[in-house]
Parts: structure tokens; sequence; C-alpha cells
């Protein structure tokens, strides 16, 4: 089972030190944060923000200079956690010296979750570093990043292989905690998403995009009762989270709806995640 209570994990994407505003996968589009719920772009100062507003004390943080070369925003992670929050932390680590920094600062923390991206892994034996992670004793978090139906990676022979062939993999390297994350509809706010403003096509194309996901959240749900669940990209408000929460995830990723003040707290409390038969039955045994 997860130790991250709520249903909904906030997302912050950093750049150069700053919370920004991440759409649509386009990063050299990215904006700093402007948000109703605070002026600042800070990374403190916001996260301080999203727990007034949520009371979500779990947080996606993408680091995204790493993925282009730059080193990990050390000194950002530690004043998170240094005031109380605790982190799912999407970096670039598979550099042997990035990882080994990473479980030098956070072995055996109860407070820090590290994930490693179908974007980053070049070969399949990398998926030896889930091992590694879990023998320092920080729980690795695999994440299935797609546009769609297709799989984002820099590697022809990861980006070939289905989503549940990418699963099993992690499965097998001892990961319990799998994201999936659709970088097409990252960022994007319900005008960008509304059917009622496309034409025909377009609606037809972001229902198939909707059913497409459901469906793979559902099959690796079914595939792996045990496996942790997390799904982001596109949350609207809470009906567009408790559809994902519905069909396989104890989690969903959200930014756009907290930061316009569409999701509120009792939105949240209302969410209800899935439990899979087989969990059910085996807390009814317990009983």
């Amino acid at each position: 089972m997860s130790d991250m209570i709520s249903s909904v994990i906030p997302v912050i994407d950093l750049m150069i030190g700053q919370v920004v505003w991440a759409k649509g996968g386009n990063r050299d589009a990215y904006r700093p944060l402007e948000s109703r719920l605070t002026n600042s772009s800070q990374p403190l100062e916001v996260a301080k923000a999203i727990f007034s507003q949520t009371g979500c004390d779990w947080l996606y943080v993408a680091d995204i200079d790493s993925f282009a070369g730059a080193s990990p925003s050390w000194a950002v992670f530690e004043s998170l956690i240094e005031a109380g929050f605790r982190l799912l932390i999407d970096a670039n680590w598979l550099l042997e010296q990035r990882v080994n920094e990473a479980i030098k600062r956070f072995a055996n923390s109860d407070h820090v979750k590290l994930i490693i991206s179908t974007e980053t892994i070049g070969r399949a034996d990398q998926f030896s570093v889930f091992e590694k992670l879990i023998h320092a004793g920080i729980t690795p978090v695999f994440s299935l990043d797609m546009k769609g139906a297709e799989v984002i990676a820099k590697n022809p022979d990861i980006a070939c292989l289905t989503p549940l062939e990418l699963v099993h993999m992690a499965w097998q390297a001892g990961v319990r905690h799998l994201i999936q994350l659709d970088l097409i509809t990252v960022g994007q706010g319900a005008s960008d998403l509304d059917p009622r403003g496309c034409d025909a096509a377009m609606t037809n194309e972001l229902n198939d995009q909707r059913s497409n996901r459901l469906s793979l959240l559902r099959e690796i749900a079914d595939e792996l009762p045990e496996v942790v669940l997390i799904s982001g990209g596109g949350m609207r408000n809470d009906t567009d989270c408790q559809n994902i929460l519905s069909n396989g995830c104890q989690h969903v990723l959200v930014a756009s709806a907290i930061y316009d003040g569409k999701l509120t707290p009792d939105d949240i409390a209302n969410l209800a995640p899935y439990r899979s038969n087989q969990l059910t039955r085996a807390a009814i045994e317990k009983s």
C-alpha cells in the first residue's frame, strides 16, 4: 500500500531555480508560474501556497534542467524537505555520479522517492538502477512517459516496447510505484481540452486519447494489482481526477487545476482512490 495519504499529488516544475508552467511537454515554451495562489515563482513559496490550498504535503518535483544536462537542484530539494514536504523527484538520475550523490543524500529516507522515466533510460540494462536504489533504502518510481499512445524514450529499442512490456521490466527490477504520464495534455487548461471548443475531428481524437489512457491504466492495475499506480496530465477538475482514480490509480498528479483554484480541498477530500479486487479481498481476510 502507498504511504502517500492524499489521492492528489501536486506538481512543481523547476527551471533555473524557479517554478514554471509546463504546457504540453514543449520545454522551450515553459514560462515562470503565474498563479492565483501566489505572486511568487520561488519553489518554497509555491509549495507553501499549494499546501494552504490543498493540504497535500507530497509534491511531484520535475527538475527540467537536469534533463538538459544540468546538476540536480539539490538546494531546492533540501529546502522543501526542511520545510516538511515529501518529494517525488523526477530528474535524470542515470549518471553514476548523480545516483551516487542521491544515495548519499537520501538513503533510507521516508521523505523522498526518486523517479526514473522512459525519457532517460537509454539501455535495457539501466533498469538495474532501480535495484541499486532499493538496496540503499530509497523507493524508486518508474515513469512511463507518453505522448498519446507513443512511449517517449531516447533509445528506439526502448520506445518500440509496449507500455506493458516496460512496466513488467520495471516490476522485475523491484519497482512497486509506477507513473503513467501523458505529456500531450500536461499543463493544459479546461479551455484547451474542452471538446465543446473543438471541431468534430479534434473532439474524437481527445475522446480516443482519454479512452486509451484509461484502458491502459486498467490493464496495468489488473496485471499488477499490488502496484501503486499514479497518473498525470490534463486534469481539469475533480471529475477528471476521479475518472483516473476509478480506472486503476491510487494517486493523480495535478498542476493547472490547483494553480487556477479549480480543485478545492473539499474536492480532494471527496476523491476515492482505486482499490483492486485482490487488495480488497486481502484486506477482508486480514480483518
